[in-house]
């Protein structure tokens, strides 16, 4: 092949790159749009043909009710507030076990295996002994919810620091940087996409632990307000609820999913 066509052959495929490129862009967002559109049309199909679903409108009208009447304001405050509390606390002691673990190469291996071991056992089986320790009520919710975050959280933050850069772990030493310094000034920054990924992992499995806590044993809460829902046989407000702690639990994952993005541009 000559130079000639070999070049252009070569402005070709440079120029069709960009192009294909960009008549892919709208197959992200059509996606995107197509999942909840596909889901809605289910619904509309499935109602006229069993009682057991209700209708899309009617289910809407109910979780608007909830809000103009306020009768679904107790079950939000009581459920936020243990996700919430229970969350900053497993956090707060995630971070620092993590941090601990994935630097120290003897406590990685003395706590790992214990920690892998224990996050595969189903979390609501520890639920029966903080009803025991604490009653039913706002403390064992919240307990519950800790234990669930703690986990997947303590796990992706030792992961991510074991993968710091050791060059700068190096350059940080080499200029006398304190523990504290290269810990705030090198590793947290370089490590938080990753650290992001755990805490939205455990946001979730929060979420989840609280409303199966609330199912079970609760003085209220939205898991209960569904449970009493159910055993009524009011499957509009048992609907409308369901949709709306699907709505708050998506919507909460998808900041912290933009969140982990803008740090992983940083």
């Amino acid at each position: 092949m000559s130079t000639i066509e070999t070049s252009t052959v070569t402005g070709l495929d440079t120029v069709s790159y960009p192009r294909a490129a960009r008549s892919r862009r709208w197959l992200l967002p059509a996606g995107r749009v197509a999942v909840p559109v596909v889901a809605l049309l289910l619904w509309l199909v499935l109602a006229p043909l069993t009682e057991l679903v209700p209708a899309p409108i009617p289910t809407v009208k109910e979780a608007w009710d909830g809000f103009a009447t306020g009768w679904i304001y107790p079950g939000i405050q009581a459920t936020a507030s243990a996700v919430f509390t229970g969350f900053a606390l497993g956090t707060a002691f995630a971070f620092p076990a993590g941090y601990l673990l994935g630097r120290s190469r003897y406590l990685n291996r003395v706590f790992e295996p214990l920690i892998t071991g224990t996050f595969a056992i189903p979390r609501i089986i520890v639920y029966p002994i903080l009803l025991t320790l604490f009653g039913v009520g706002f403390q064992a919710e919240t307990g519950m919810v800790a234990i669930s975050a703690f986990f997947p959280i303590v796990m992706s933050t030792a992961a991510a620091v074991r993968q710091a850069s050791r060059t700068l772990l190096k350059l940080g030493r080499s200029l006398n940087a304190s523990r504290a310094q290269i810990a705030m000034k090198i590793v947290i920054p370089e490590v938080a996409p990753g650290i992001m990924v755990g805490i939205r992992i455990g946001f979730s499995i929060s979420f989840i632990a609280a409303i199966i806590a609330e199912f079970f044993a609760a003085k209220e809460g939205l898991g209960l307000m569904i449970s009493r829902a159910h055993a009524g046989l009011d499957l509009p407000r048992m609907y409308a609820i369901v949709l709306l702690v699907m709505i708050a639990a998506f919507g909460g994952n998808m900041i912290l999913w933009w969140a982990e993005r803008r740090l992983r541009r940083s």
